[in-house]
């Protein structure tokens, strides 16, 4: 593979993660106060808006760590997913901090901290069945390949 498919593929999969994040986040805000705010009320400022935004572009951009070294043993990919995590927690809580999304108090950290982690392992679980279906692909066109 050429060295500009692999920086087209990373970008590829950095946008889509980035798109996957923002497009989950305003699912679980819209759910969240559906169910959580009798009234209905789902005013959000441009800020909110743009805060998802970031949260999204930096969420696509980190993943850029996958890609600094490739054949990583598994002790080398948990570290780096730990650290991703790591990345996208703080910025969620620094832009939810920020952009007065919840307080400094046990139970608004808990309900951001639950649906980051969901929307996170969400997120995660769609990339691998991209990777899934993709290398399933592959190996049929490989063995396609070979029967003839």
């Amino acid at each position: 593979m050429k060295r500009s498919d692999s920086k087209k593929e990373m970008f590829s999969v950095m946008t889509n993660i980035c798109a996957r994040v923002v497009t989950l986040i305003f699912v679980f805000i819209t759910l969240f106060r559906k169910f959580f705010n009798p009234s209905g009320n789902l005013m959000m400022g441009i800020d909110d808006i743009l805060g998802v935004i970031f949260i999204g572009a930096v969420s696509g951009l980190a993943f850029g760590i996958f890609y600094v070294k490739n054949n990583l043993s598994a002790r080398g990919t948990a570290l780096l997913q730990l650290l991703y995590f790591a990345i996208i927690n703080a910025t969620v809580c620094a832009t939810g901090f920020c952009l007065n999304w919840f307080k400094i108090e046990l139970k608004p950290i808990l309900v951001v901290e639950a649906m980051f982690v969901l929307i996170y392992f969400l997120v995660t679980f769609c990339v691998y069945m991209f990777d899934f279906n993709e290398a399933k692909k592959i190996n049929e066109k490989l063995k396609a390949r070979k029967n003839k």
